[in-house]
Order: C-alpha cells, then structure tokens, then sequence
C-alpha cells in the first residue's frame, strides 16, 4: 500500500512537472513570435525588408517509427511487419496577407539493407497512418512557426534469413521520406514551397 502512494505521488509529480515544461515552451514559443514579428515590423518600417517579403523554410527531423505493431508470417517464417509513429515538422513563413501551408508527402526512398527482402525492396511503403492526405494551417502576416505532428504508418517486407534471436532487436534506418511545405497567399494567389525530407528509422524485435 505504502509503495502504490510513493508510485502515484511520483506520476502525479512527474505529470506536473510535464505540465510546467508545456506551458514554459509556449510561453518562449509566443513570446519569441512576438519579438519576431516586432523586428519584422521595424524594418519594414525602415525600408530594408519589403511589405511584399513572402517566404518559407521547413525542416523535420528523424523520424522513429519503433517496434512493430503487426507481424505478418507465412508457414511459420516471418515476412512482413507494420510500424507507427509520429513525424515532428516545422515550418516556418514569412506572409504579406493572410494564407494557408500545406505540408504533404512526395515520395520515399528506400535505403537497401540485409534485414529487407531485396526480391520485395519496392513494396517498402511509408505512408500517412490515417485519411489525411494533407495537412493545413492558417497564416497571418508576418512570421508564422507552424509546428506540424505527421502520423505515419511503414509496411516493411523482411528478409527472414537476417533477422534477430528472440529477446535482441536491431534498429536500422528505412530509408527517407521527401516532403514538401507550400504557402499560399490569398490575396495575390502567388505561392511558395521549401522542399524538406526526413531520415526514418525503425526497430525490428522477434515476437514471444
């Protein structure tokens, strides 16, 4: 009884504390747009910045899409799993009007490894895990950060003579996966894009 106190007192804080670092980073977050934007303002006003300044990076980074969720066998022999996991990306755009950013993915290269089946190397898919085909934000003028969390699903053809003894793992690296950030400006209809891509790892465990 008196371990399950100490335990959920520990979750409890831990749980605040995760809380705290949340409201923190938002507080930074905003208040670093803020200033951004201020700059922004300041030399526009100064003439060394244009009113008519529209543009965008993106970045990402890797991405690990983990221990399978499914495995899938014929006679016995392992052929196939599934993975899930969240990509982090951020872009970050300068606006003259109000727009939208549409990050979406183009196309994934597979990286050839002794743990992928070479005879099945094209079916390596990594996909969106859901319907969203897309996703999109709002922009405002001035500077926009839009964080962006991509859920992502791999379906990945193994090669049965490699892969690891019950009770060890290995993790390798997928392949890459190449997106593509395009703001859109609602006023003058121009567009912008920044081509970005992300390394995407996973981890190849033998079920009980």
């Amino acid at each position: 009884m008196e371990q399950q106190k100490i335990s959920k007192n520990l979750v409890r804080t831990f749980l605040i504390v995760i809380l705290a670092a949340n409201v923190v980073l938002t507080i930074v977050n905003l208040y670093l747009t803020f200033q951004f934007n201020q700059a922004l303002t300041n030399l526009r006003l100064q003439g060394k910045i244009p009113d008519s300044t529209f543009m965008i990076t993106a970045k990402a980074d890797d991405a690990d899409l983990g221990e399978p969720a499914a495995y899938f066998s014929e006679n016995v022999v392992l052929k196939q799993t599934a993975h899930f996991g969240t990509l982090y990306a951020s872009a970050y755009v300068i606006m003259p009007h109000y727009g939208v950013v549409t990050i979406k993915l183009k196309s994934f290269n597979v990286t050839e490894s002794k743990y992928l089946s070479l005879d099945k190397l094209n079916e390596t898919e990594v996909s969106y895990a859901d319907e969203t085909q897309s996703y999109v934000y709002v922009l405002a003028p001035g500077f926009n950060q839009i964080n962006a969390q991509i859920r992502l699903k791999a379906k990945v053809p193994l090669n049965p003579e490699n892969l690891p003894s019950k009770n060890e793992s290995i993790r390798f690296s997928l392949g890459h996966l190449f997106l593509e950030a395009e703001a859109f400006d609602f006023e003058t209809r121009a567009k912008v894009i920044s081509d970005f891509s992300s390394e995407i790892f996973i981890t190849i465990e033998m079920p009980d």
